[in-house]
């Protein structure tokens, strides 16, 4: 499993009925369970800045990750952007060079 990164910003047009955001994380929930269960979700936080939302979870690969962000922007977020998390540990070497 791959670790992902999910900035996301909520949508300032969004059509449609206006959601919560307790009844967004449930969809979202319910909707990666049935469709995804191979995700796994890590956490959100709520930011302050450009971005309204980070988002960290496991995905087989980068094209169930894309899937994931779309099924966010569905939700209503006007825009994500994913990024892959590598563990710094993974680029620790025995050697250490000057």
């Amino acid at each position: 499993m791959a670790t992902f990164v999910m900035l996301s910003k909520m949508s300032l047009t969004s059509s449609g009925k206006v959601l919560s955001l307790a009844e967004i994380n449930a969809q979202l929930h319910e909707r990666l369970q049935r469709e995804h269960p191979d995700v796994e979700w890590i956490t959100s936080y709520v930011l302050l800045g450009e971005y309204d939302f980070l988002h960290i979870f496991e995905a087989p690969d980068a094209t169930v990750a894309a899937k994931v962000a779309l099924l966010v922007n569905a939700l209503g977020m006007g825009m994500t952007q994913t990024l892959t998390a590598i563990p710094f540990t993974e680029f620790q070497s025995e050697d250490r060079q000057p």
